[in-house]
């Protein structure tokens, strides 16, 4: 990767790569290099349950739940400028940076688990509640995709039909095994849910005005990085990433007339998507408001910027 790093710097030289926003025309032509991203509006999701989860992560902060990591990064130590707090399946793990996290168990059947109060207990439902949800919407993306990606099928009724039920799921949002068995085979539904069956939560807080410094992305000119450009590399083989974005205050209370950012306004939270060392494939930065959510199937990685 470092090798790759450096011969991108190199062919770049003081120039920076392109990168479009949902407000460039050329925005909506980039899906098929993008096209395992499923981007959702907050309004698609039950207003219960953003009320539960927002209310879980006011809790968590209240209760001082988050902290920095220090990690280490070319013999360096460094605090990381999120603070995080892993919770989910009794036991699991997560490693990065030669850092790893153990979880905050959730409440599970068949595990007694004792929370110091009722209110942390509530927050960590909340986030099964999330994680079910999620699980759902990405089964569902898969599932469209796997119908829409159908190739080798001669028979046109089938198909058609297919296209069909593709369009329905991305429509109505519907997803039921019973209705759709006949496209897909019994082990496809096994490693749908094997892929998209979420273990644990990741939760990530950072206020960008209490940080005197943050890195500048290298190659779009995307502006202060809350992430670094990364890919995570201790996820099981093509399984999905979620993320729910929730701002806890207005960040847009920050003055700024810094709109040099190819237009987007750099108080707005935004997610950075690129093609690995792909200098042709402009980037994106993909503004994310209040309950917005997107999916990353595959091995579809991105960053937060």
């Amino acid at each position: 990767e470092t090798i790759f790093k450096k011969k991108l710097l190199e062919e770049l030289g003081e120039g920076k790569l392109p990168y479009l926003t949902p407000a460039d025309a050329d925005f909506h032509h980039l899906k098929t290099r993008y096209s395992k991203l499923i981007f959702r509006k907050s309004d698609t999701v039950p207003e219960e349950l953003h009320q539960m989860v927002q209310e879980g992560f006011l809790t968590l902060r209240k209760h001082n739940c988050f902290f920095q990591d220090l990690v280490r990064i070319k013999g360096k130590d460094f605090f990381t400028p999120v603070s995080r707090i892993l919770i989910g399946n009794p036991g699991c793990t997560y490693k990065y940076l030669n850092t790893r996290l153990f979880t905050v168990p959730w409440p599970t059947e068949g595990c007694e688990i004792k929370y110091c109060s009722p209110q942390i207990h509530d927050a960590c439902k909340a986030l099964i509640k999330l994680n079910d949800y999620l699980h759902i919407e990405a089964v569902k993306a898969l599932q469209g995709q796997n119908l829409l990606d159908t190739k080798d099928i001669k028979d046109t009724a089938v198909i058609d039909r297919e296209q069909n039920f593709a369009t329905s799921l991305i429509e109505k949002g519907s997803f039921s095994k019973d209705q759709s068995s006949c496209y897909v085979p019994e082990d496809d539904y096994t490693s749908l849910n094997n892929r998209t069956s979420y273990n644990l939560t990741l939760l990530n807080y950072m206020d960008p005005l209490q940080m005197p410094y943050l890195k500048q992305e290298p190659y779009f000119g995307m502006g202060n990085m809350a992430v670094s450009w990364h890919h995570d590399e201790n996820l099981v083989e093509r399984s999905t990433v979620a993320v729910y974005s929730y701002s806890c205050e207005d960040s847009s209370a920050e003055e700024t007339t810094d709109w040099n950012l190819k237009g987007r306004d750099p108080a707005v939270w935004h997610v950075g998507l690129k093609v690995a060392w792909d200098i042709e494939t402009p980037g994106l930065a993909i503004p994310l408001y209040q309950g917005d959510f997107y999916l990353m199937l595959g091995n579809f990685q991105g960053l937060g910027s």
